[in-house]
């Protein structure tokens, strides 16, 4: 297959888990044999076109709109405020990279990943079999929806051949906004199972990570990893915290990423004693290193499509607490107490004392969260490889090319 992917993130452009899926599932396809070009964002600094382990990226650089469009602005696109720069540059962004798309074809399909490459793949529909591929959905992931965007995808959802999402969650909450329910395929994410492999751990640079944070061999380490945004559920995490210093005195807890919340986390974590606050990018390998020197991830999300830090951290042979209320595809990757092979506990993360119950119960017995961490690597090598999601999301592929023959 030719495959086209539409994206604005890609490396070294990378924000969130949808620029790390982008980069890990062009790879192993192109792997596979099958050709895989992104059309994303650029900057003058990167390449405008390149090629690397079988994907070629183009980068396009969005052009100043803004003094022409303001002319056609309505009242509702004005309350984007300062965000009408940014909508400025997608609008550039979606037409120079369906241009791009059209003139470097044919492709067998193109695949919009999220809203904000949605129009390009609306605009390439009649030519190029589309699939929508939802990551998350603006109802979900704001606390004050913005409508226009709620239209943009249930209309790209309704123009797309096919939808593709992350979790079972995520197909219910599609149906919820009128997509019918045989339209919506589900394929999880993976995750380099080499690269968070705990065997490869080595022990003096692990040592020296616990040092540099000042961390003694008796603290229980406690790690979050993410966007530091309400939807994390971060605040609630640290209302949690001196419940869980009733049981366990001897907590420390890791942040790390950054986002809206730092400045208000950073003031928390210093009122609060034993919170050390990362807010900094770290590299994949630095991320292994982070999840080994945890004694148990903590994920309290609100809302979380997916979840790819639970996977990393599996694969790292770690026991998590998870957010599993609403929309939630942790609670597909984590598996109960009460389970044949337990490797993390659900909780409510609205509920700071559900989260102290959470973590607690799995600190309780330290052989027991060990058990639990080995049973969360072996349903990575399981069901959530990369290779897995591959052949996974090309026999989608295949029924929507099929289906458009």
């Amino acid at each position: 297959m030719n495959i086209a992917y539409l994206s604005t993130e890609y490396p070294p452009m990378v924000y969130g888990g949808l620029g790390v899926y982008v980069d890990s599932i062009s790879r192993e396809i192109a792997s596979m044999g099958h050709r895989v070009s992104v059309f994303t964002m650029g900057r003058p600094d990167l390449k405008r076109k390149e090629t690397k382990k079988g994907v070629t990226a183009f980068r396009e650089i969005p052009l100043p709109m803004g003094d022409a469009l303001e002319i056609f602005y309505s009242r509702e696109t004005l309350s984007w405020g300062s965000g009408l720069d940014f909508l400025n540059d997608l609008l550039s962004y979606n037409q120079l990279a369906a241009a791009r798309l059209r003139d470097s074809g044919p492709f067998d399909l193109c695949v919009a990943h999220d809203w904000l490459a949605l129009p390009a793949g609306m605009a390439l529909r009649q030519s190029t079999p589309f699939i929508y591929h939802v990551h998350c959905t603006e109802i979900g992931r704001s606390e004050h929806p913005n409508q226009q965007l709620v239209s943009l995808e249930k209309k790209g959802a309704r123009l797309a051949d096919l939808v593709l999402t992350v979790s079972e969650a995520m197909k219910v909450e599609l149906e919820g906004l009128g997509v019918p329910a045989d339209k919506i395929r589900v394929c999880y994410h993976g995750v380099d199972t080499k690269l968070f492999d705990p065997s490869a751990v080595k022990p003096e640079r692990l040592e020296m990570l616990r040092e540099s944070y000042g961390l003694k061999e008796s603290d229980k380490v406690l790690l979050f990893l993410g966007r530091l945004e309400p939807v994390k559920g971060v605040s609630q995490l640290l209302s949690a915290l001196p419940l869980i210093r009733r049981s366990h005195p001897d907590v420390r807890l890791l942040l790390v990423g950054s986002g809206s919340l730092v400045d208000h986390l950073r003031s928390e974590a210093e009122r609060l004693g034993g919170v050390l606050l990362i807010d900094r990018y770290l590299s994949p390998q630095e991320k292994a290193y982070h999840y080994a020197l945890a004694d148990l991830c903590i994920f309290p999300s609100i809302y979380e499509p997916f979840g790819i830090v639970a996977l990393e951290a599996a694969s790292m042979e770690r026991a998590c607490v998870v957010g599993a209320s609403g929309v939630s595809g942790l609670r597909e990757i984590v598996m109960k107490p009460e389970t044949e092979k337990p490797t993390g506990v659900h909780v409510n993360a609205r509920d700071p004392n559900d989260i102290a119950w959470g973590v607690n119960l799995a600190l309780e017995d330290p052989d027991r969260l060990r058990e639990w961490g080995r049973n969360a690597r072996e349903r990575v090598l399981e069901m959530f490889t990369w290779r897995k999601a591959a052949e996974r999301t090309l026999s989608i592929y295949e029924e929507v090319i099929a289906y458009r023959s």
